[in-house]
C-alpha cells in the first residue's frame, strides 16, 4: 500500500492514485485507509434513511457507489473507502477522486465546493464554478502566472480563526487535450485520466501544500459579451452561489451533513469578498481571462499586504502562507477534521429516485403529468413553438420574451452530476446515456414538484426542448417511458434546414451539408474538450427524423414546420390538443399573433438573445419555407437529396420539384436557379420572386404536388404512428 497527503489527511492506499506518494509510510496510523475487498450490492444496515439513486446509495455515516463496469466503493466513517473492481480500468482512480473521496471529507465534517484553488500572499482564492466552465484550465494558467495551486477541481473548507481554511488537495491538475494545446504543454509529463479519453493528469509546477484562510471566492460565468468582467456580489446572493457550488450535495444531505455545510457556506459569505468572473462564451480566450484575474489578484494582495507570510510549505513560487490560524498537519501532526460514524440525522429531502441501477427496472414514475418533449433537428421551429406555447400559457395574455421561453433544455452537465454522484467528464457516451433516462426521470419528476400550487392544481405537463436523437444507431432509448406525457416532433424540409442550420453555426453549407449526413454529428461537442452540456447525439438528418417517428414507446404528434406556416392555427391548436392543454382559440390566435416571426426578430434586436450561438450574426434568420431554391446550387440539392430523399418523399416532400430545379438549374450555371417564389413567410402572404420562366414553371409545378399529396402523404404517417401506439 502507498501513502498519500491531501486535504490535511493521511491516506493509505491500496488502489494506486495518479499523484504523487510519500517517499515512505509515516509512522503513526493513517486518518484514511483505502484497501480491496468485496463490496456488498445493498448499503449495510445503520442508522438513518438509506436513499438510492442510480449510482449510489447513501445514510448517515456510509456511502455506496456502483460505477458499472469500473468498480464498487464502499466509504463508511470518514475513516475507511472499501473497493471493489470490477475490470481493469484505470477509471478506479477518477472515480475515487471526484466522488467517495469527497464523501469522505463530508463524513468527517468538511464542507466541500466544486472549486479550484490558489495561493496568494493573502490566502487561498478559490475558483468556483460548474463543470465545463474553465475552472482547471484558469487555475493552470494562473499557477503558469506564478500563482501555486492549492486544490483543482474539489476544494474541502473548514472553520477558522476568523475566516474560513481552505485544505491543500493533490498536486496536479485534471485539463482536457484542449487546454493543453492553449498552454502549449504538450512537451510536459503527463498521464491520462483514462484509456482513449483526452483529459490529462497534469503535475503542477508550483503547489501549496499547507492550509490557507480563505481570502476571496470567484464564481465563473459565460455570457455573450466581448470582455471579462469582475462584479462584486451582494453577502446574500453570495451564499446562494456558493451553496449551488457545492460538490456532491444530494450525498451531503442523505448523510446528515447539511447543517455542517450550511454553516460554513454562511461564514464564507459573510467573512469572504465574493465576485462573478464573467468572461465571453465564444471564444474561450483563456489567457484574456486569466490576465484579468491575476490583476484581481494582485489587488488583493495589495489589499491585504500586512498579513502575508513566509516561503514555508510553497513549492517553486510565491510566499502564501498564512499565520498560524490553523497549523498544517504536516507540521503540527493534528489531524483535520472528525470522523463521524454512525450518527442517526433524518433525512428530511425527498429521495431522487428508487433504481439501484440504470433506469428500466423498478424505476419511480413522475408524480405529476409528466413532459411533453419537443424534438427536432436543429432549425426546424422548436424556438418557434416554444414561442407560441409561452404566451399561450401567459396568465396576463402577454408577449413572450425570448429570453425566458418555456421548454429550456434540461441537459447540463452539472445537474447531471450532482444527481448521479460522478463526474461525467470521467465517463464515456456510453456510460453517460446508461444513466440517462434515470436523470430525466428525476427531473420530470422534480420539475413538477417546484411549480407553484396553482399550475399543479390544472395538471399541465411541462415542455423541453431537446434535439437529440431517441437513440443512436445500436443504442438504448435516451428518454424513458416514465414522466413522458408524450413527445412532439418537428420536421422540416432538410434543404431548407441545411441553409437555417450553416446560418446559424455560422458554417458553410457545404460543410453543414456534411454534418447532416454524419451518424457521429453531435451539438454541444469540443473536440479534446468538454462543455457544459451533456453529449447530445444527433446522427443524420435522416436517422434522427427516424429515430423518433418510428419509435413506438412514447405517445407521438408529428407537425411539418411548412404546415405550422401555412396554417399557424390548425397546426399549433392540434399541438395544443396533444399537450392536454385547456383548449381556448382566441387566446392561442393571440399567442400565434404575438409570436409572429418579425417580432421575435425585434426582440432579438433590442434584448438579444441568449440560445444565439456566438459567431452567428443572428439566431432568427427568415422564418420562411423555400428558401433552399435561393441559397443552394444543384449539387448541393444533389446531396442533400441524394443522402435523405426516402424520409422526403415518406414526409410528403416533394422530390419531382426538387428535380424541376435541377432541371432548370441545368439550363444555365450553378447559381442562376434562384429566385423561384413559393415562399411562405409566418405572417406574412405568399412572395412570389420574380424569376426565369424554367423557375417560375418549377414552382407551379411545385404548388401542384404540394396540393395534391403533402397533407395526405402526412395524414397518412400520423395515422401509422397512432395506429402504432395503438397496438
Amino acid at each position: 500500500m502507498r501513502s498519500y497527503h491531501a486535504y490535511g489527511l493521511r491516506l493509505r492506499s491500496a488502489v494506486p492514485l495518479p499523484f504523487d506518494p510519500l517517499p515512505e509510510p509515516p509512522a503513526s496510523e493513517p486518518d484514511v485507509t483505502v484497501r480491496l475487498g468485496a463490496v456488498p450490492e445493498l448499503i449495510p444496515d445503520g442508522p438513518g434513511n438509506v436513499v438510492h439513486t442510480a449510482l449510489w446509495q447513501a445514510r448517515p455515516g456510509a456511502f455506496l457507489m456502483h460505477v458499472g463496469g469500473v468498480a464498487r466503493y464502499l466509504a463508511t466513517g470518514g475513516r475507511e473507502v472499501l473497493v471493489e473492481p470490477l475490470e481493469d480500468d484505470d477509471g478506479i482512480a477518477a472515480f475515487f477522486v471526484s466522488s467517495p473521496l469527497t464523501i469522505l471529507l463530508q463524513q468527517r465534517g468538511v464542507a466541500t465546493l466544486h472549486a479550484a484553488a490558489v495561493a496568494t500572499g493573502a490566502g487561498a482564492v478559490l475558483l468556483l464554478g460548474r463543470s465545463g466552465i474553465g475552472k482547471s484550465s484558469l487555475a493552470a494558467a494562473l499557477v503558469e502566472r506564478g500563482w501555486p495551486l492549492l486544490a483543482d477541481d474539489v476544494t474541502g473548507v473548514i472553520p477558522g480563526g476568523g475566516r474560513p481554511v481552505a485544505l491543500p488537495g493533490f498536486s496536479r491538475l485534471r485539463l482536457w487535450a484542449h487546454t493543453l494545446g492553449e498552454m502549449r504543454w504538450w512537451g510536459r509529463e503527463r498521464s491520462r485520466v483514462r484509456d482513449g479519453m483526452e483529459k490529462y493528469w497534469m503535475p503542477a509546477q508550483r503547489v501549496c501544500a499547507v492550509p490557507l484562510p480563505v481570502c476571496a471566492a470567484l464564481v465563473l460565468e459565460a455570457a455573450d459579451r466581448p470582455d471579462v468582467g469582475i462584479e462584486p456580489v451582494p453577502s446574500g446572493s453570495a451564499f446562494w452561489l456558493l451553496w449551488h457550488n457545492t460538490h456532491r450535495r444530494q450525498a451531503m444531505d442523505a448523510m446528515g451533513q447539511r447543517p455542517t455545510h450550511f454553516r460554513a457556506t454562511t461564514a464564507m459569505a459573510l467573512r469572504v469578498p465574493v465576485a462573478q468572473v464573467t468572461r465571453p462564451r465564444h471564444p474561450f480566450l483563456l489567457d484574456v481571462l486569466a490576465d484579468r484575474v491575476a490583476a484581481y489578484l494582485r489587488e488583493v494582495e495589495a489589499d491585504r499586504a500586512g498579513f502575508a507570510g513566509g516561503e514555508e510549505g510553497v513549492s517553486g513560487g510565491r510566499p502564501p502562507v498564512w499565520p498560524p490560524v490553523r497549523q498544517g498537519p504536516r507540521e503540527s501532526g493534528e489531524r483535520v477534521g472528525t470522523a463521524t460514524p454512525g450518527r442517526s440525522v433524518p433525512h428530511r429531502s425527498p429521495p431522487l429516485g428508487t433504481s439501484c441501477g440504470p433506469a428500466g427496472a423498478g424505476a419511480a414514475h413522475a408524480s405529476g403529468p409528466g413532459i411533453v418533449w419537443i424534438a427536432a433537428w436543429p432549425k426546424s421551429g422548436t424556438t418557434w413553438l416554444r414561442a407560441v406555447l409561452t404566451s399561450y400559457l401567459h396568465e396576463d395574455g402577454g408577449p413572450a420574451s425570448i429570453n425566458a421561453l418555456i421548454g429550456q433544455p434540461i441537459n447540463h452537465r452539472e445537474a447531471f452530476n450532482e444527481y448521479l454522484g460522478a463526474d461525467s467528464s470521467d465517463m464515456t457516451d456510453e456510460e453517460v446515456a446508461r444513466y440517462l433516462p434515470w436523470f430525466r426521470e428525476v427531473l420530470a419528476e422534480r420539475l413538477f414538484a417546484a411549480r407553484p400550487p396553482p399550475e399543479r392544481r390544472r395538471n399541465e405537463p411541462g415542455f423541453v426542448k431537446t434535439h437529440e436523437a431517441y437513440r443512436v444507431p445500436g443504442g438504448a432509448p435516451r428518454f424513458p417511458r416514465a414522466g413522458c406525457a408524450g413527445v412532439v416532433y418537428l420536421v422540416r424540409d432538410p434543404l431548407d434546414v441545411a441553409v437555417s442550420y450553416a446560418h446559424h453555426l455560422n458554417r458553410s453549407i457545404d460543410r453543414t451539408i456534411g454534418l447532416m449526413d454524419d451518424p457521429a454529428a453531435h451539438e454541444a461537442r469540443i473536440p479534446g474538450g468538454i462543455s457544459g452540456r451533456l453529449p447530445e447525439p444527433l446522427t443524420t438528418w435522416s436517422g434522427h427524423v427516424s429515430s423518433w417517428t418510428q419509435q413506438t414507446a412514447l405517445r407521438l404528434h408529428v407537425a411539418r414546420y411548412e404546415d405550422l406556416l401555412a396554417d399557424p392555427r390548425a397546426g399549433f391548436g392540434a399541438i395544443v390538443r396533444f399537450a392536454g392543454l385547456e383548449w381556448d382559440g382566441a387566446r392561442l390566435d393571440r399567442a400565434i399573433e404575438q409570436a409572429a416571426f418579425h417580432r421575435l426578430q425585434a426582440q432579438e434586436a433590442e434584448a438579444g438573445f441568449f440560445e444565439k450561438q456566438p459567431t452567428a450574426p443572428s439566431f432568427f434568420r427568415a422564418g420562411v419555407a423555400g428558401s433552399w431554391r435561393t441559397a443552394l446550387t444543384a449539387a448541393q440539392v444533389r446531396a442533400l437529396t441524394g443522402a435523405h430523399g426516402e424520409v422526403m418523399a415518406r414526409f410528403g416532400y416533394p422530390l419531382a420539384q426538387v428535380r424541376l430545379f435541377q432541371d432548370a438549374s441545368s439550363q444555365g450555371p450553378e447559381h442562376a436557379a434562384r429566385g423561384s417564389g413559393h415562399v411562405h413567410r409566418s405572417g406574412h402572404a405568399d412572395r412570389p420572386v420574380a424569376a426565369g420562366e424554367a423557375e417560375r414553371r418549377a414552382d407551379r409545378i411545385g404548388r401542384e404536388v404540394d396540393a395534391g399529396d403533402r397533407r395526405a402523404r402526412v395524414g397518412r404517417l400520423q395515422d401509422a404512428c397512432e395506429l402504432r401506439r395503438g397496438e
